[in-house]
């Protein structure tokens, strides 16, 4: 949701801004407009980082990185000083957004960054958990992430295509990309319950090609689970689940055999509420972890320990 601005805040009374949140440890917050010395405040390692208008109550944007942190976030901060041009959408997938609300709204943006030691499966787990984290703080999703826009902008493609974003003209239809998200799902159950998030999963089925002709149509969410152990090996989500579970059918998913559950939320769902709806089910995956049994001296300690993860398959492929 966008910020109040009739609601007076206290920053230090918003955890998603507190230097701990998470239980990481975030940089101060640092203007884009800082100096090249005050910059040097965010980290040099890989991590996650937010963004934030200064002087409002939300976050516009988080994200990760494998790279510098203090590059990434002065790379980005050089692509928003052009006030004339809206950014390209690469190397900066937000730029374009951010930009839009800063030529509408004249804001100005603040980032504060953590870093953290991990795979990129790992990265991107705590992108999501954060995400999520936020979303259940909120109420909302930041107003850049998901794909999501200024309602009276236009994005930019990426250089190649070379079509400049900018605002839309009087009388033209808002953006959808601007339109309202949807509420945070509520944490209920466990990865894998019927009942889990409050939705309504169907019961599990062989993921063949014989027993997904049979999906219901229309887009929402599914779950891949391994159908010897059922852990959850990904969670998706598509405007057709049927025909994306078709193609998945099709895998080889490590010769493993695998089942599926999935939920329809409507004919047609904005891609940014399908991506929310996603994450909530990531970041909660990540959030509940898998409970292992320490072990110290080849001797079990009796403790119980929580390894927090992505699902097995979520984030393979990525860098």
């Amino acid at each position: 949701m966008p910020p109040d601005p009739d609601h007076p805040f206290d920053p230090e009374d918003i955890p998603y801004f507190f230097d701990n949140w998470c239980s990481l440890p975030w940089s101060p917050w640092v203007p884009f407009s800082a100096t090249k010395e005050e910059f040097r405040q965010i980290p040099y390692e890989p991590g996650v980082y937010r963004i934030r208008p200064t002087g409002k109550d939300v976050l516009m944007y988080i994200g990760e990185t494998r790279r510098s942190l203090h590059q990434r976030l002065h790379n980005l901060r050089m692509e928003l000083r052009n006030r004339d041009l809206m950014p390209w959408s690469d190397p900066h997938t937000e730029a374009p957004a951010l930009w839009s609300w800063s030529d509408a709204e004249h804001y100005a943006y603040e980032c504060s960054a953590a870093p953290l030691d991990a795979s990129a499966s790992g990265r991107k787990g705590m992108e999501s958990y954060l995400l999520y984290r936020y979303r259940q703080e909120r109420g909302g999703s930041p107003l850049c992430t998901f794909g999501r826009f200024h309602p009276r902008y236009r994005k930019s493609t990426n250089r190649k295509e070379g079509f400049r974003g900018g605002k839309l003209a009087e009388g033209h239809k808002d953006n959808p990309a601007g339109w309202p998200g949807i509420e945070p799902l509520e944490c209920v159950g466990k990865p894998g319950d019927r009942d889990w998030m409050g939705l309504e999963w169907t019961a599990w089925e062989p993921l063949d090609a014989e027993t997904v002709r049979h999906v219901a149509a229309g887009a929402g969410l599914y779950l891949l689970a391994d159908a010897v152990s059922l852990e959850i090996l990904y969670i998706g989500h598509s405007a057709d689940v049927a025909e994306r579970l078709s193609g998945h059918s099709r895998k080889a998913w490590d010769d493993r055999m695998l089942q599926f559950s999935y939920q329809i939320i409507g004919q047609s769902v904005l891609p940014h509420v399908l991506r929310e709806l996603e994450n909530d089910l990531i970041g909660n995956f990540f959030e509940t972890g898998q409970v292992i049994r320490a072990e110290q001296e080849e001797e079990s300690t009796g403790l119980s320990v929580i390894c927090r993860k992505a699902p097995e398959f979520q984030f393979r492929n990525s860098r």
